[in-house]
């Protein structure tokens, strides 16, 4: 049977929605590059960050002060137990004086389910899941579902997608890629385990820099938020034109003019009935309009000059 005559079904409609996805998972437009960019410039910002909390809280914790406590429990057992690890930090600039303590008191937290504000204040596993989404993808799990599900509320499907990512990132028990992370950007610090209770001083410049660094988590989830938000737009359209189109032909020539080259044979094993309504080369066109490639260099500079300001810590 030649693809002129080979109906669509559900199998193969999911297929070919799987192949549209990878190619624009893979595609090089402004949103994936400003995502890749934004990636390393939040683990450049991370490092930076941490040399800093490093200083600011060594000045507080000295290290001789560390290792004598250390020794003591060490040698006396429980009853000095004084010192642990932590990766969140209660920071105070004390060159500012306010009336409002909010204004100079804040913590910073590098563990990967750090708070967030704003549209991504729902979700703490957000910055987790754009960090590790090649290694939650190459599981077969789903890194984009909290952005597909926006809209949804904690749906049970949604609740169960991320309570499986939870797990592979080690959230729940902080175990596995949690625990290196947390172990990664850890500090020894001084009295109790909560971090509020023993306020760190640091400079105004300390502490600017150290909310640099917070907003360039908010620039990173963003971008993934940005990129995924496009192709989940594109995606739409696309799995509605598969469901209306009749013919499998009808999908080939939409894969063809998006740029996406197919193998005719894997796709005739079943048939299936609909009804065409989108006209491929229309929807392609559609959707290559909101598409903006690589090669427009001003654009791509314009994002790249914003997401630097943004995460600058000097």
């Amino acid at each position: 049977m030649t693809t002129s005559k080979l109906r669509l079904n559900t199998d193969i409609r999911k297929k070919i929605g799987g192949l549209i996805l990878s190619h624009f998972e893979n595609e090089k437009t402004t949103e994936r590059e400003n995502f890749i960019s934004a990636k390393e410039d939040i683990t450049t910002a991370y490092n930076t960050a941490f040399k800093i909390a490093s200083n600011v809280v060594g000045k507080a914790y000295p290290k001789d002060d560390v290792a004598t406590l250390q020794s003591f429990k060490k040698k006396y057992g429980n009853a000095c137990d004084v010192v642990a690890k932590d990766s969140c930090f209660y920071f105070a600039n004390t060159e500012m004086a306010v009336e409002n303590e909010r204004e100079n008191n804040e913590h910073f937290d590098f563990k990967l389910d750090a708070n967030l504000n704003g549209r991504f204040s729902n979700y703490a596993v957000d910055f987790g899941i754009a960090y590790f989404r090649d290694e939650i993808k190459s599981v077969g799990l789903n890194p984009e579902i909290n952005i597909q599900q926006q809209d949804n509320g904690r749906n049970p499907h949604l609740t169960q997608e991320l309570d499986k990512i939870k797990k592979f990132l080690g959230f729940n028990d902080e175990s596995g890629i949690y625990a290196q992370w947390k172990d990664k950007y850890s500090l020894d610090v001084i009295g109790t385990s909560y971090c509020r209770s023993r306020t760190i001083p640091c400079t105004a410049k300390e502490f600017e820099q150290m909310r640099a660094f917070k907003n360039a988590r908010q620039v990173f989830v963003q971008s993934h938020y940005t990129w995924a938000e496009m192709i989940q737009k594109d995606m739409r359209d696309i799995t509605l034109a598969l469901k209306d189109y009749k013919y499998v032909k009808d999908a080939i020539d939409l894969c063809g003019a998006l740029g996406l080259d197919i193998n005719e044979n894997e796709l005739q094993r079943t048939a299936g009935v609909s009804l065409t309504i989108y006209q491929p080369e229309n929807l392609a066109s559609l959707i290559k309009s909101r598409r903006t490639k690589q090669d427009n260099k001003a654009v791509i500079a314009q994002f790249k000059k914003a997401r630097q300001s943004a995460v600058a810590l000097n």
